[in-house]
């Protein structure tokens, strides 16, 4: 259990530090870095029922909407610069 939680933030920290280098990266273009912050909007609109009603379903939920857009990032940004900066973030 120790093990997979460990190797489970260590994932999320290569991750986050991979989000981080093509946020910072001036050849990604804005748009694919403005789709890190729509879950935001949702997170945070007033129509996030899930939140709510099920507390601890909302925060699951907003967790994996986090996740899908960080996959989605990862998937529109360029083959060439994604392998870049995955290679720094390891």
């Amino acid at each position: 259990m120790l093990r997979k939680s460990t190797s489970l933030l260590w994932t999320a920290r290569k991750r986050l530090k991979l989000t981080w280098k093509l946020l910072q990266d001036k050849r990604v273009p804005m748009w694919q870095k403005a789709i890190l912050f729509l879950p935001f909007i949702y997170i945070f609109s007033p129509l996030n029922f899930l939140t709510f009603a099920i507390p601890l379903v909302g925060q699951v939920d907003d967790v994996l909407i986090v996740m899908l857009a960080l996959d989605l990032l990862e998937k529109v940004v360029e083959d060439d610069i994604l392998a870049e900066h995955q290679q720094d973030a390891q």
